[in-house]
Parts: structure tokens; C-alpha cells; sequence
């Protein structure tokens, strides 16, 4: 048995992915729910978003021509094993290439809207993916990338795994009341995929520390209830957000003897660009150290953070030094601190 912590925890590959179809401000003045294309910019800062439904579809719903669970039976909703196979693939040829992972023992899958209750949506997207491991969801809604990064750290510290593939396909269009501009305007749809290993021999980024924390008294402030839509209160949320966004970052930079002048990168919940701004800019974080999507990809919940991630793979350089915080419904909050190797 390998001695608990012998080993680095590197994540050594990553994946993202988003739709075709692209959902811009202007799509929405044409479903007269009170918000111009400006409107919506200059509020949230969102220009375009993607989706797993075609705008004729959304239109559908947005009439009550039609029901998810309709879509859904007629394929109009992509699967989340679909999503994960086209992650899956960029984020293992990228550990393949740093000549790492050769098998996985976990698979881990958060996401908000599952298609399974059972089996774990992680078992159905190991055997589409005809992969062997031990498979099982973690959901903690927005923060699930982070939470899922902690407990598979958790598991390879033991020495007794090596390896863990983590999944955060989101498809939050899908859950949205498109007859008012409150939530709809602000989600997109995609996924992501992290090859962790603990590995002293490759390259990739080194999970140096993760932290996560709740407030579940607060549970009621965001949330999708069974068989319904996303509904959040929007003030509570945007100021929980902001402040712990910059609680939980310090937090994590102080607990490893760093300060905010040591971060290369930082990257958080990508919920909307304003409340990022906000967030980066108090932290003295701005420029090219701030890195986002949420402006052409729109909020995907749980796939937001870890796709930004993977979209600036190749940027990072020895030595740098990355943060990753992430906020959501529960509600739940998290931090990851990687460096560069």
C-alpha cells in the first residue's frame, strides 16, 4: 500500500464542450418577455448562449405547444452521456499526450439536471463510454465541479486509488421559464470532463488544496423542484455570491501561505459577467488574469468553471498559480488551488 499522500494529485487532462445551437440577445426580444438585447447585456453582461434544444423547440415551449418531458421523447434533448462522450474524449487524449492515464478507478458526475434518478447518471455515462470503474454522482448544483475535485482528492490521497474522471454536464435551457426573463436570459448549456491522477511523474495541474462549505438554512433561495423550473432569489443570491466568491479565494490563498498577488488566474462561477467583474475587480484581479466565458457561453452551472478551465488549457505556464471558485444553490460554496508543473 502506498503511503497516504506520497503521491501529487495532478490533473493531468481536461474537456469541454457546448451546443450548436447559439441563443443570442436578439432571440430573446422575439420571445417578448420584457428584455432587449441591450437590456440584457448591460445587466448581466451576456451576449449569446448555447443550448441543447433548437430555438424553434424553446419557442414550442415557451407557447405550451410542447413539454420537456415530450422534447425529451422525442430527442430533442440531448443525453448527458452524448455531452460526455465529446469531453471525454479531448480531456484523455490531453492526459494521453502528457503520457499519463492508461485506466480510471472513479468516475464522478455532477450535474443539476440528470437524466437518471437511478442508476447514477455516472454508471450510465461509464457504460456508454464502455469504461470499468467505480462510478457514482456527487451533486452540489453549481459548486459540484469543486466538490467533486475534493472528495476525488479525497480518495487518492488514501494511496489506495489512482486515478478519478470527473463529469459536469449541465443542461440548464431546459429548465427555464421562457415566459419571463428573470432566469432564462442567463443560462447556457455545455459540459466538461478532468482527468485527476496521482501521479509524481506528469504533467498538468497540481490540486494543491480544495475547500467547500454551506449554508443549508438557505436552501430554498435557488432551486429546480421535481418536475418543475429554475427559480432563484435573485437578490440574495447575487449579493451570497459576491461575497463569498471573495471569502472563500482569500481563504484558500491564506491557507497555503499565499496572498492574491501570487494568483496567476482566477476563475469563478460563471453565473453572470457583472457579479465576476465585481468579484475579480475587489480582488485586485483584472485583465487577462480574469478568465471567463460566461459573456458567449452563458451561465452553465456546474460545467461553467471547469469549461473555462479547459478552454485555457494551453495558456498556463510553469509555476502559475490558478484559483477556481465556485458558488451555488444549496447553498454551497468551494475553492480549488492549482499550480502549474
Amino acid at each position: 500500500m502506498p503511503t497516504i499522500g506520497s503521491n501529487r494529485i495532478v490533473l493531468t487532462g481536461m474537456g469541454h464542450w457546448h451546443p450548436e445551437n447559439v441563443l443570442d440577445n436578439n432571440f430573446f426580444e422575439t420571445l417578448d418577455i420584457g428584455s432587449s438585447s441591450q437590456w440584457i447585456e448591460d445587466v448581466v453582461g451576456i451576449k449569446e448562449r448555447r443550448s441543447v434544444m433548437t430555438k424553434d423547440d424553446i419557442i414550442r415551449l415557451r407557447r405550451g405547444e410542447v413539454t420537456r418531458k415530450q422534447l425529451v421523447a422525442e430527442g430533442g434533448i440531448m443525453r448527458i452521456e452524448d455531452m460526455c462522450r465529446k469531453t471525454w474524449e479531448m480531456s484523455w487524449n490531453r492526459a494521453t499526450i502528457n503520457g499519463s492515464a492508461t485506466d480510471v478507478d472513479h468516475i464522478i458526475c455532477g450535474t443539476s439536471v440528470p437524466d437518471w434518478n437511478i442508476p447514477a447518471n455516472a454508471c450510465a455515462i461509464a457504460g456508454e463510454l464502455e469504461l470499468a470503474a467505480s462510478a457514482f454522482d456527487i451533486n452540489s448544483a453549481c459548486s459540484s465541479f469543486v466538490v467533486n475535485l475534493h472528495v476525488a482528492k479525497s480518495l487518492l490521497d488514501t494511496g489506495a486509488s489512482k486515478s478519478a474522471l470527473i463529469f459536469n454536464p449541465e443542461r440548464y435551457t431546459t429548465k427555464m421559464d421562457y415566459t419571463s426573463r428573470n432566469s432564462s436570459v442567463l443560462f447556457g448549456d455545455g459540459a466538461s470532463a478532468a482527468v485527476l491522477e496521482a501521479n509524481n511523474s506528469v504533467d498538468g495541474l497540481e490540486l494543491l488544496d480544495t475547500i467547500i462549505s454551506s449554508s443549508p438554512k438557505s436552501y430554498k433561495h435557488v432551486q429546480i423542484p421535481d418536475n418543475g423550473v429554475f427559480w432563484q432569489n435573485g437578490k440574495a443570491v447575487q449579493k451570497f455570491a459576491i461575497t463569498k466568491t471573495i471569502a472563500i479565494t482569500l481563504e484558500i490563498l491564506e491557507k497555503n501561505g499565499l496572498t492574491k498577488d501570487d494568483m496567476s488566474y482566477f476563475i469563478g462561477h460563471q453565473a453572470n459577467l457583472r457579479m465576476l467583474t465585481s468579484a475579480s475587480a475587489r480582488q485586485n484581479v483584472t485583465g487577462e488574469r480574469h478568465l471567463f466565458n460566461v459573456d458567449i457561453k452563458g451561465n452553465q452551472g456546474a460545467a461553467g468553471a471547469p469549461c473555462v478551465l479547459s478552454e485555457h488549457w494551453d495558456k498556463f505556464k510553469s509555476g502559475d498559480i490558478i484559483v477556481v471558485a465556485v458558488v451555488g444553490s444549496g447553498l454551497t460554496w468551494g475553492a480549488a488551488l492549482f499550480k502549474k508543473i
